[in-house]
């Protein structure tokens, strides 16, 4: 994956994740355009366009197995890094965004050198963002 495609990518899921509990705060909003200056896709309109509609929790899960499918643990870890800015970017960690982070990380952990060979990865993916949704909105 070129590093382009594969930050569109990131940041689609970092969007998704943010739309979990079905609305974005401003400090979302501003730590997700932080995210687009920094690599140079302020101007690309599908991201534009997800920081204006709302993302299905099924969508982000789908961007998510893709990326988790080519990326490298420093990836990973790249990504988790961002979910976790994002959950911070309004000042207050709940315990629920914590754990969320914990079970985030579990997740990453849990994927082989060779995800390719992982069949069930989108179901854990999947499981994963359904708990995300269940303790953002509750």
């Amino acid at each position: 994956m070129n590093p382009t495609t594969q930050h569109q990518l990131m940041l689609k899921i970092v969007a998704g994740s943010a739309w979990a509990d079905g609305h974005l705060e401003p400090q979302e909003l501003a730590y997700l355009g932080s995210l687009l200056r920094r690599y140079e896709l302020e101007h690309d309109p599908e991201l534009q366009e997800l920081l204006r509609q709302p993302v299905s929790i099924q969508q982000t899960e789908l961007w998510m197995a893709d990326y988790l499918a080519q990326a490298t643990e420093a990836e990973r870890m790249q990504l988790l890094g961002a979910i976790g800015n994002l959950l911070i970017a309004d000042d207050n960690v709940s315990p629920e965004e914590h754990s969320l982070l914990d079970d985030y990380h579990s997740l990453m952990a849990g994927i082989p050198a060779q995800p390719e060979s992982a069949p069930n990865l989108v179901k854990r993916v999947g499981q994963f963002f359904r708990r995300v949704a269940k303790a953002v909105a509750g």
